[in-house]
């Protein structure tokens, strides 16, 4: 496989000798069946993406583009379509051709990522399809609001990747973005109008791209509550606090499902895709437990504990939903014996949830091994894959925890643990893997890190939800997605670097600093939205009465919110320490070198406060790289010290080389 911009690699890649000099102002092109004006405006909008991002001669003729569309697709995309394609760049012309609307859009996204700075394509074959006919990313906009132009950004991102699913988490505790015309009370401060959400809806579809709605329900319902408590059988005030709340919808009241059959008509007016998400995670007890009329309904209705109470919940919504003509999607909470077989079930809480879903006969969107907000690396998400065995994706968790790029927060993410039920796949599914979706939960996540934040690791999962399962070389998807990357800003889409580097200048980072912010990432898993006494509360069972460092409220403006989930710079250190492993003695100096950049970096005056003591643990490492370097055995203590946690910061550079300077072949 060559190293490019090409993500996700296509099925099947013919690379052949020479090359197709772009030539004229744009293409000159020739729709040899059906045309639309979807397809005629994605043409315009790939023209003049390629001429922006290459440099090419006016001088010429236009290449001619033959586009073969086999047949229209319908207003709107939906579950299942056919979005093959078969891409062919010859020395004399560009042939594009896919039995139905959809595919040509993927294939003009390839066509894209093809070209060079220089303005040339490759001669080359493509003959592409998708593995899963889902490939989601779902935002959470009620944590923290997204603006229109923000999201239509993202879309065209998730276009340029091939994912073809925006799952819109429109309601939480802190934030309800719907506007109700019968209850107005609901919509908060900052919401979207429903000509706004309609018009987002064509702008993706334009792209392929389906958007589905989510209302959260029971729980995560404070902001409900809120505006209507008569919908609760206890009283809330509104929120900004993150974290699981007791506020529930009352199951047993019929004025609560009156109200969401109303809010499920609204919303199916303005969403046309056959699928709403209805939430149904981290529903606490305490409320219904401690309600002696709801232990009344229960028992009249032979309702034996909370867990069913809340199927009986799910079973009365899910039938809302169908009557507006929808199917309902719920988080893997909602999984009980009772649930409806037609309901999708979204898996997250971790490697056994997807086969509990798929062994009660239920279909299954995999979101477990793909939450975003973790700060993970691109490797790490890359690697669960939606189908593979059980006991490889628990082995992938476990390795998790002694990763030492993890070992900060290893205990906190062995508390998850407990969500297995081992054994579960021996059992023969019944239902089928639909795709895969990854969540980026808004806590610590504002517009103004939006970019960032996402895409430097998004793309990774586009291709695991796209392309064969074989494709999993970590080391080649790295170089493909810097090219990527690139490619997105180069266009005019995205400039995902240079977000980073604007919001870290702004930030206080100067020129001079930026060497050592490079090597930096935030903490990993919760350890950023818990803060420590949340994350001891969590490991002890007595999390919810302890205050987390952040809110709705808390400004995302610190040098932290601007760095890379992971450090592109310290994947190059850990290239060079494999070549030092093989013996190359090139590499060594090279590596040299940089502890002594390091060390003058952090001889320097005027240190951001908040980096102070990673700049101190920095200059302690350079020289650890040194002494190493002349043969001396490093002092570990010193290596432990520098590479903990700071406050919300990692040395990230430091569980690279830690390997190397102990002399460990672990």
């Amino acid at each position: 496989m060559k190293a490019n911009g090409l993500l996700p690699y296509p099925r099947q890649v013919d690379w052949q000798a020479g090359s197709l000099a772009l030539t004229g102002s744009r293409f000159d092109v020739n729709y040899l069946a059906a045309r639309s004006e979807r397809l005629e405006s994605a043409v315009d909008r790939i023209e003049k993406q390629i001429w922006r991002s290459a440099e090419i001669t006016s001088a010429g003729q236009p290449v001619t583009l033959e586009i073969h569309c086999g047949a229209l697709g319908c207003e709107w995309p939906g579950l299942g379509v056919d979005e093959s394609y078969r891409l062919e760049v010859s020395g004399v012309r560009i042939a594009l051709q896919a039995p139905c609307e959809w595919g040509i859009l993927h294939g003009l996204q390839t066509l894209l990522q093809l070209v060079t700075a220089t303005g040339t394509l490759p001669s080359i074959l493509v003959e592409d399809s998708p593995r899963f006919p889902w490939r989601g990313l779902m935002i959470d906009v009620a944590r923290h609001f997204f603006g229109i132009e923000a999201l239509q950004r993202t879309l065209d991102a998730m276009a340029f990747y091939k994912l073809n699913v925006l799952h819109l988490h429109l309601t939480d505790d802190q934030a309800f973005r719907l506007p109700s015309t019968s209850f107005p009370k609901l919509a908060s401060d900052l919401s979207y109008s429903p000509s706004e959400l309609s018009g987002l809806v064509r702008y993706a579809a334009e792209r392929g791209i389906r958007v589905i709605p989510e209302l959260d329900m029971p729980g995560h319902t404070t902001s409900w509550l809120a505006a209507y408590p008569e919908w609760g059988n206890e009283r809330t005030e509104a929120t900004r606090r993150f974290g699981v709340h007791h506020g529930c919808l009352d199951p047993t009241n019929e004025s609560v499902y009156e109200a969401i059959a109303v809010l499920l008509g609204e919303l199916a007016s303005i969403f046309p895709d056959r699928y709403v998400h209805i939430g149904g995670d981290e529903v606490h007890p305490a409320w219904w437990s401690g309600s002696k009329s709801i232990r009344m309904a229960m028992q009249a209705r032979a309702l034996s504990d909370v867990s069913a109470l809340q199927a009986y919940f799910n079973a009365r919504v899910t039938g809302l939903v169908n009557d507006v003509g929808k199917v309902a999607i719920g988080w893997d909470e909602v999984l009980h014996p009772d649930l409806d077989s037609g309901v999708l079930v979204q898996s997250w809480r971790g490697a056994t949830a997807r086969d509990r879903v798929l062994n009660q006969g239920h279909d299954c969107l995999v979101s477990a091994g793909y939450y975003l907000d973790l700060f993970f690396p691109a490797d790490v998400h890359y690697s669960f894959d939606p189908e593979a065995q059980e006991d490889a994706l628990i082995e992938l968790e476990d390795e998790l925890t002694v990763d030492p790029r993890f070992e900060h927060v290893a205990a906190g993410m062995r508390w998850a643990d407990h969500w297995r039920n081992k054994g579960s796949s021996s059992v023969s599914p019944r239902g089928s893997v639909v795709g895969g979706e990854a969540c980026l939960w808004s806590e610590l996540v504002d517009e103004s890190v939006l970019d960032v934040r996402l895409w430097s690791r998004m793309p990774a999962l586009a291709e695991r939800f796209w392309s064969p399962v074989d494709l999993c070389d970590a080391s080649n998807m790295y170089q493909r997605l810097t090219s990527s990357l690139e490619l997105l800003g180069a266009g005019g889409i995205m400039d995902v670097f240079g977000s980073s580097a604007a919001f870290l200048q702004q930030a206080g980072v100067t020129d001079a600093w930026m060497p050592l912010v490079s090597l930096l990432e935030p903490v990993k898993w919760y350890g950023r939205l818990l803060g420590e006494q949340a994350l001891a509360a969590r490991l002890s069972g007595t999390e919810m009465p302890q205050s987390r460092p952040y809110d709705a409220d808390t400004p995302l403006d610190r040098i932290v919110d601007g760095l890379f989930p992971e450090s592109f710079v310290v994947r190059g250190v850990a290239t060079l320490c494999e070549r030092i492993a093989s013996g190359d003695e090139v590499a060594m100096k090279e590596l040299g070198d940089l502890a002594r950049s390091w060390r003058q970096v952090c001889a320097q005056q005027d240190c951001p406060e908040e980096l102070a003591s990673l700049a101190d643990s920095l200059a302690d490492t350079a020289a650890l790289v040194l002494d190493r370097l002349q043969g001396n055995k490093i002092d570990e203590a010193v290596l432990q010290r520098v590479g903990r946690a700071h406050g919300e910061y990692l040395l990230a550079i430091v569980p690279v080389l830690s390997r190397w300077l102990t002399g460990s072949k672990q």
